[in-house]
């Protein structure tokens, strides 16, 4: 198998698991030192580093925010494009916010993956959504960088 369908099946993967709810899988496939660099300048926004802070801090903070009993994740997704070294992807997400609000979210994500693993991603989205969304009270730390993302 090339190394762009070997990354195609990773990204594949990543979001059957993430509908799934098998953050397991997900965080699996993550570099120990993967960076998400999530676009705006919110408190979730910014660089995050280290699989660790990643799905020990944004992930929970997200998932805290909303009604579990509604939110549904990866129900649909589509590879756009893959290469030997990066897949980009959209994701849609939707259901409520313990606050009330409707979500009604699409993402775009670019990976790079080296060996394998998510190394990188560049995820992409409604910000003004997340602000009405998600609870920043939820968020016990920070990338430690905001403003334009970098690349």
């Amino acid at each position: 198998m090339s190394k762009t369908n070997k990354n195609r099946k990773i990204m594949e993967t990543y979001y059957k698991s993430i509908s799934n709810g098998d953050f397991d899988k997900v965080t699996s496939l993550m570099d120990t030192n993967v960076k998400f660099h999530i676009i705006g300048e919110s408190p979730f926004s910014g660089c995050w580093e280290g699989k660790e802070n990643v799905y020990g801090v944004l992930v929970p903070a997200v998932v805290a925010s909303l009604d579990q009993n509604t939110v549904v994740f990866a129900e649909n997704w589509k590879i756009m494009c893959a290469d030997d070294e990066r897949v980009t992807g959209l994701m849609s997400a939707e259901g409520k916010s313990l606050n009330g609000e409707i979500m009604n979210q699409t993402y775009c994500h670019i990976f790079k993956i080296e060996d394998s693993k998510i190394i990188e991603v560049y995820e992409f989205m409604d910000t003004a959504q997340n602000e009405k969304t998600l609870n920043v009270e939820n968020l016990n730390g920070h990338s430690g960088e905001i403003g334009p993302m970098k690349f």
